[in-house]
């Protein structure tokens, strides 16, 4: 079942933007800082030499999304850090409304963001990653960086707001039928409900909700606290048989991943606490590519570092990204 997130019309109001972004030097499409870049793959690897085209889906926020002209979102710094940890440029390719597996294929783009059920459709792409977790996910009032510890049979005499027809009022149902749900047609109304002590908790998508959350100050003690199934993982996707380039951007990400980087660009979007839930504690793995490197086993599972740390230079704060709409998915 596909996951419904799209980007809001446009009567919705956006925040004003602060305009440059930068992460360990790289800008990607928004700056224009002078790095010294050394390749570590080439052609035929790679579709050009000393560049990485990634594709991204600027209907999908808060992976990515576009303001005043630029793409923004976490995908983009991401794909930002881990290009610069292959020592090649980033050029970005608005992929909305494609399929991966015809751009990897036909040689647009050399990766695809944002892989996984409910995000960019393939189902022929080595998977790299994950680099986040996805899924249903319960929201409370939270005012320490310390993650509270629940247990989900408590939600029995608990109520929960959450959207209406949504896949995370279903999970709900399934995790804690005796649980009281209320149903509103739209997140932002959970939330405010949540705010004002009306109900305990929220159920809604993880990633989604923790974005609106961090972009509201309304909500800014919210946060995402627990998932309420199993976790969809969200993967970095390659073109089939490509088991080189596999091979480094799974290198790349481990990289960006244990140096703190990847930590740095899930707080900045989504906020501390929730990055905790969302953030993989799965191995980056390659998944589908044929003698392609990896740790961990072919499902993605394994242990891994836990990503903290700073990164320099000025972050976009993405304020300007457009919310993301959630009729019918959240």
């Amino acid at each position: 079942m596909k996951r419904f997130r799209s980007l809001v019309a446009a009567s919705m109001a956006t925040i004003l933007l602060v305009a440059s972004f930068a992460l360990t030097g790289c800008l990607g499409a928004t700056g224009s800082k002078e790095v010294t870049l050394t390749p570590t793959v080439d052609t035929p690897t790679i579709i050009q030499s000393g560049v990485l085209k990634v594709g991204v889906d600027t209907t999908r926020a808060p992976f990515a999304g576009q303001s005043k002209g630029n793409i923004i979102g976490v995908d983009v710094d991401l794909a930002a850090a881990v290009a610069e940890q292959l020592g090649l440029k980033l050029e970005l390719v608005d992929i909305a409304g494609e399929t991966a597996d015809d751009l990897l294929v036909s040689g647009t783009v050399d990766v695809v963001m944002d892989i996984e059920k409910g995000g960019v459709e393939s189902t022929q792409a080595v998977q790299v990653g994950p680099y986040l977790v996805d899924g249903p996910a319960l929201f409370m009032v939270q005012l320490s960086d310390t993650i509270p510890d629940i247990d989900l049979a408590t939600l029995a005499g608990a109520t929960v707001a959450a959207q209406e027809n949504s896949l995370s009022a279903w999970q709900v149902e399934q995790v804690a039928p005796d649980s009281t749900i209320i149903s509103v047609p739209a997140l932002e109304e959970a939330f405010n409900q949540l705010s004002d002590g009306k109900v305990t908790y929220v159920a809604a998508d993880a990633v989604v909700g923790a974005f609106l959350a961090t972009k509201d100050v309304a909500y800014e003690n919210i946060s995402c606290v627990k998932m309420l199934g199993d976790p969809l993982g969200v993967y970095l996707g390659v073109a089939p048989g490509n088991t080189a380039l596999a091979d480094a951007l799974t290198e790349a990400l481990r990289t960006v991943r244990d140096g703190g980087v990847l930590g740095v660009v899930v707080t900045k979007w989504l906020g501390s606490v929730s990055a905790q839930v969302v953030s993989s504690d799965q191995a980056i793995v390659t998944i589908g590519a044929t003698g392609a490197a990896g740790s961990g086993d072919a499902n993605g599972t394994g242990a891994t570092s836990d990503a903290t740390g700073t990164s320099g230079g000025e972050l976009d704060t993405g304020d300007d990204l457009p919310d993301p709409s959630l009729a019918g998915g959240a």
